[in-house]
């Protein structure tokens, strides 16, 4: 740790100001190693937001002002004239007359040319910030005394806040001293963290018994602890993540270039240390509609979870046994989970919903409004998904099972479905409306947080819906139907939203079988579903090339041919229950020498005689002799 001298700093500084030479030898920075910092005289530490060089260097590093008594006095009087000089400066002439002989800033005390020298001091500020004996928190956009009410016009650019309190670093600088003193731009005092601890609270969300006391023992868990940081922001992507060390007690090694991924491994360093159930408790009211990995993005994930408190686990196993058996119950089991390369391997309990069987609500070790925290989860291949926006009542079974939770999220971030519908005309029918309205020149794109979208096409009322999804980076595509009442014939923008949000429980079901039918290698899937209370059928085929993550899908409307009911039901196949009771999903394969079609994952071949296949809607008629 290197400490700023303060007097020798003062010093200096005054023999400039007077045009006295200087001391080369005099030294303003001082290392001090280990115990040396806790034995050493007690210091003031600098709170504060880095200039943003627009003309040249603001700030004064490390390299500067450790060879400032020996650099040419050109160099010496540009340093002087920056703002980041300055604040250095005046940091040191206020401890001084605090009657403190070292100080700190991170600006000039942290060589950054060194990786080892900044992951230490990376992993160590937390510490140095709370055993300083004084913390100063000088805000340059404030004059006079802090803002009570959030003040847009004054501060725009920092969520109506003064700019020091939507940073990520200040965060810890501010839990972590015992003693904080904030300043305005002028250096003139405005108050103390403790006289503050109200206004503070209405600012960051951090309880007031944090604010007085410090973060202590038992710590918040780590879902509040993240919500503190979710409207923050740092310059670079990898600090979200390594500003946050100190305040969750946990380490891990910088890796600058690393992105976003370095916020998922501090949620894996907390796994490995904490057993906190709340680290999966992230976008509790649910606004965030996407599948994804348990881990969230970024702290903002973690907005609205400053009341979620941990519950210890001996507590939580006696609120399951009123639903669980008891030979199911073991709190040894429940209370450890590990991060390994399949998964994060947990035991929870689970909870099927009724209307959709792959989707459960997992129960957590942890409180909101205090009730037990609930998220929704989904199967897909051997690991389970978040899965955002299900609807429904979960059944009154619960079962304790063991399940890898997906923490790694390499899904494309998009899917590009082309549409070709000129043919629906034919009969009458067009596109009415879409939710959200996504469709641009016969396309519709659907990324990670915008994977879904209902385009509606009508004829007299009788109009259909097709669905464009994107689960587990699994393209899907569904049809639904329906008849409209007079009064609701024209608001086709209702319709398409209403069944926009029907939709979000066929996700997990339809993304399983579109993988079903190409896992057999066909190259296109179809849907064939009749329209109610009409003659006319929907005809539907997605032809799906897997690299280039771009699907076209063909939309047809022709007479129904009768094979939708008796008599002429499919002979031999399984029927796919839905809303309808129609086939559900059929892919074909045209392998050299063979044809087969699969409906609702039930393979049937052609019979021999049907040597050529035609790329033709004939395969769905009644009269085609299938074994």
């Amino acid at each position: 740790m290197h400490l700023i001298d303060v007097l020798a700093f003062l010093e200096v500084e005054g023999k400039i100001s007077r045009g006295l030479n200087l001391d080369t030898e005099t030294r303003i920075l001082v290392d001090f190693h280990g115990s040396a910092v806790l034995a050493g005289s007690e210091y003031a530490i600098l709170s504060h937001c880095w200039e943003v060089p627009e003309k040249g260097e603001k700030e004064v590093h490390f390299k500067e002002i450790k060879k400032f008594t020996t650099m040419k006095p050109h160099k010496r009087d540009e340093i002087r004239k920056r703002d980041g000089y300055r604040k250095i400066l005046d940091t040191c002439r206020r401890a001084n007359k605090d009657g403190l002989r070292w100080a700190w800033v991170d600006s000039c005390c942290i060589n950054r040319e060194s990786s080892s020298e900044l992951s230490e001091a990376i992993n160590s500020m937390f510490r140095w910030y709370a055993n300083s004996r004084l913390c100063y928190v000088y805000l340059q956009d404030v004059e006079g005394s802090l803002p009570t009410e959030r003040n847009k016009e004054k501060f725009p650019g920092s969520n109506g806040w003064p700019k020091w309190f939507s940073r990520g670093w200040t965060l810890q600088e501010l839990v972590a001293p015992r003693i904080v003193h904030f300043y305005d731009k002028g250096w003139s005092f405005i108050s103390d963290k403790q006289e503050l601890a109200d206004t503070l609270k209405a600012i960051t969300r951090i309880p007031r018994s944090v604010l007085k006391d410090g973060i202590g023992s038992p710590r918040p868990c780590a879902a509040q602890i993240l919500s503190w940081a979710a409207d923050r922001r740092t310059t670079r992507v990898e600090d979200i993540a390594y500003s946050l060390l100190g305040l969750l007690d946990v380490n891990m090694p910088m890796l600058y270039g690393e992105g976003k991924k370095a916020f998922q491994r501090l949620q894996e360093e907390i796994i490995r240390r904490f057993n906190d159930h709340s680290i999966f408790a992230w976008d509790p009211d649910g606004k965030d509609l996407r599948t994804t990995s348990v881990l969230a993005d970024d702290p903002s994930y973690f907005r609205g979870c400053h009341n979620i408190k941990r519950v210890e686990f001996d507590e939580f196993v006696r609120e399951l046994k009123e639903v669980v058996l008891e030979e199911e119950l073991c709190q040894a089991r429940l209370q450890i989970f590990s991060v390994t390369n399949g998964g994060i391997q947990i035991w929870l309990p689970l909870t099927p919903y009724c209307n959709c069987p792959s989707i459960f609500k997992a129960t957590l070790a942890c409180r909101r409004y205090g009730a037990l925290v609930t998220i929704d989860l989904a199967p897909w291949k051997t690991k389970y998904y978040r899965y955002c926006g299900a609807t429904g009542t979960p059944k009154s079974c619960l079962m304790i099972q063991q399940v890898f939770l997906a923490h790694q999220d390499d899904v494309h971030d998009n899917i590009n479905f082309e549409l070709d519908d000129r043919t629906i005309a034919y009969h009458g029918f067009s596109y009415c409306s879409s939710f959200p309205p996504r469709v641009t020149n016969s396309s519709v794109t659907l990324t990670r947080t915008n994977p879904l979208t209902v385009v509606v096409y009508n004829r007299d009322g009788t109009h259909f819906a097709v669905v464009f999804g994107w689960c587990f980076g699994q393209e899907w595509v569904h049809v639904k139907s329906g008849t409209c009442v007079k009064e609701d014939r024209h608001d086709w923008e209702s319709r398409a939203k209403e069944i926009y949000h029907q939709a979000w429980n066929m996700g997990a079901e339809h993304a399983h079988l579109m993988e079903d039918a190409h896992s057999g290698h066909s190259l296109f899937y179809m849907k064939h579903i009749h329209l109610p209370q009409s003659k006319w059928a929907v005809k539907l085929v997605c032809g799906a090339w897997k690299k280039s993550r771009r699907s076209t899908v063909t939309i047809d409307v022709g007479l129904c041919t009768g094979f939708c009911h008796d008599p002429l039901k499919w002979r031999g196949l399984k029927l796919v229950a839905n809303d309808n009771n129609m086939p559900g999903l059929m892919s074909i394969d045209w392998s050299p020498g063979s044809s087969s079609l699969s409906v609702g994952g039930m393979q049937v071949e052609f019979l021999p005689a049907c040597q050529e296949v035609q790329v033709s809607w004939d395969i769905f008629c009644p009269h085609q002799r299938l074994i």
